[in-house]
């Protein structure tokens, strides 16, 4: 599962281990799969509920909420007052699309 189509895939998610390269499906199709179909190494995505993970700060919204990036893109929401542009979260949330998190540490 997680093995790229390219009939099926209008784009796809290259598996960034060293000598492997392989093709894999997008993320948010069907054939997904967290860890690549050819070395089994994590492809990044979603994070679980509960892991902590550094993100950039984005954006903020009108509400005072912080709109936060993980390394492979995933959009985290945050409730904090900090003006730093990088953060270590705690993930408390996670929906299709975004989830929500919690501030552990700032980056100097």
């Amino acid at each position: 599962m997680g093995r790229y189509q390219p009939r099926t895939h209008d784009s796809f998610i290259k598996c960034e281990t060293p000598r492997c390269g392989a093709n894999n499906a997008p993320e948010g199709s069907t054939a997904y799969d967290t860890a690549c179909w050819r070395c089994g190494e994590s492809l990044g995505g979603k994070p679980d509920p509960g892991d902590e993970v550094t993100v950039d700060i984005v954006d903020e919204q009108a509400d005072g909420t912080l709109v936060c990036k993980t390394e492979s893109g995933f959009v985290l929401f945050l409730e904090a007052d900090t003006a730093a542009i990088e953060a270590t979260v705690r993930v408390t949330a996670i929906d299709e699309t975004h989830g929500e998190a919690e501030l552990v540490d700032t980056e100097s």
